[in-house]
């Protein structure tokens, strides 16, 4: 794996809230392996959490880097958390087509919905 992308994502929420999170991408060597995104909720993040609007940030992400069915890596670093446990979790998409939805607040893109993924907090 390569990282090809690191930078400060900007999103809005469904309700219309300006936020931020950290993306990263790594690219795989091999082509039958699947890309990984790091998304990362940021201590100053000024509107809601990536764990709200994670099926738009996705699907911004998977458009914008044309990605295939990416490995989704949601993490809290541990400044970013009421507990001050950092914790990583796996999501998985229903689907991973990216389209573009009218939400009350306009049109915005997503993905299928999260399903229940693997955590693992880090002590």
């Amino acid at each position: 794996m390569r990282l090809a992308a690191d930078y400060i994502h900007p999103f809005r929420s469904v309700s219309g809230l300006s936020s931020r999170c950290r993306i990263r991408v790594y690219v795989p060597e091999e082509e039958s392996d699947a890309p990984v995104v790091i998304c990362s909720e940021l201590p100053n993040n000024p509107g809601p959490s990536i764990t709200n609007s994670v099926e738009s940030i996705a699907a911004q992400v998977i458009r914008g880097h044309h990605l295939e069915i990416p490995v989704w890596i949601e993490h809290h670093p541990k400044e970013a958390t009421v507990t001050g446990k950092e914790s990583f979790e796996l999501v998985i998409f229903s689907d991973y087509e990216v389209r573009e939805v009218v939400r009350h607040r306009g049109p915005r893109l997503e993905i299928g919905q999260p399903t229940g993924g693997l955590s693992t907090v880090v002590v």
